[in-house]
């Protein structure tokens, strides 16, 4: 019994450092970048690859922001929708977004995509 404890409490700290990016729709997360700046995360910086065959004009995500022991600190939602100056995602294409954070501790952001929106 002692073993079958033992087994499953390491792979339940294993699974607190897979952390990774997660898509949808045919929409992927290339790289997202945090930066830690006297032990405060001002932001974080997202690439985001359409691809699909359809065109995006908005899109939806959860953010989760842990250390690098992989504790997850905060989670929060983002958003990004293309308008009058910013154009939408054609298929293929790669767009950056910035978004502002200040999570005390947090040196590494995941991304999952909730929502796709695709231009009608």
């Amino acid at each position: 019994m002692k073993a079958i404890l033992f087994i499953l409490a390491i792979l339940a700290s294993a699974a607190s450092f897979a952390q990774s990016h997660k898509a949808k729709e045919g929409l992927t997360v290339v790289e997202a970048i945090t930066q830690n700046t006297f032990g405060i995360c001002p932001g974080y910086y997202v690439v985001f690859k359409n691809g699909s065959k359809k065109t995006i004009d908005a899109i939806r995500w959860k953010v989760t922001f842990t250390n690098n022991f992989g504790e997850v600190l905060k989670t929060d939602t983002g958003q990004w929708q293309s308008g009058n100056i910013i154009s939408p995602i054609k298929p293929g294409a790669t767009t950056k977004e910035v978004e502002d954070a200040f999570v005390k501790g947090a040196t590494q952001v995941w991304i999952t995509i909730t929502e796709v929106h695709f231009k009608k």
